[in-house]
């Protein structure tokens, strides 16, 4: 038996307006340093008030997530240490990143060449004392212009010295207390100036 085809046909009828493509609004990019994202993941840390309300707080801006490879492993590696299990630990990141409420950007597959150029250009004299992960994660923060979040308070001081995009979040800082708010205020005007 032959299968009788069936003559397509299509009207000229146009398409509803709901489904034209609409592309959503990224909102800023924000790199997350390791210390902010282990703050993230573990209610037991000093800082994870704060931290918690800083995400909380970017949640409609839909941000670009600027969290670099060395940050996710970094990240893994503390994470696997409290867990023991190496499933257990990617269980962590794997929620995290499901969770994260903005576009995930995970920097630069820099060459040898672009490597040393930002060691060149940033270790002289901007952030030469930094540890080389912590280097790495702040000259990537850098070099594309992040707003950077950190509960490393060593960082924080080096990196501020020159650039001036880069905030501390504690929970229990006299110090620094005005760097939430400056944050805040930052992230706001740069929505409002897009």
């Amino acid at each position: 038996m032959a299968k009788a085809k069936k003559k397509l046909r299509f009207s000229n009828a146009k398409l509803p307006m709901s489904l034209a493509v609409q592309t959503a609004k990224i909102g800023p990019t924000v790199l997350l340093e390791s210390s902010f994202v282990l703050a993230l993941l573990d209610p037991r840390d000093p800082n994870y008030t704060s931290v918690k309300s800083i995400f909380g707080f970017l949640e409609p801006y839909n941000c670009r997530f600027h969290i670099p490879v060395y940050v996710f492993s970094e990240a893994f590696s503390k994470i696997l240490q409290r867990e023991k299990k190496v499933s257990c630990a990617l269980r962590v990141l794997e929620k995290f990143q499901s969770e994260l409420h903005g576009v995930l950007f995970t920097g630069t597959n820099p060459t040898l060449e672009q490597i040393m150029s930002h060691y060149r250009a940033l270790a002289r004299k901007k952030i030469r004392f930094l540890q080389s992960n912590d280097f790495y994660i702040a000259a990537e923060g850098i070099t594309s212009n992040s707003y950077i979040l950190t509960c490393d308070l060593e960082m924080y001081e080096k990196v501020k010295r020159n650039y001036p995009d880069i905030y501390y979040v504690a929970s229990h800082s006299k110090k620094y207390k005005d760097d939430i708010s400056r944050f805040t205020k930052r992230i706001v005007e740069s929505t409002i100036n897009k």
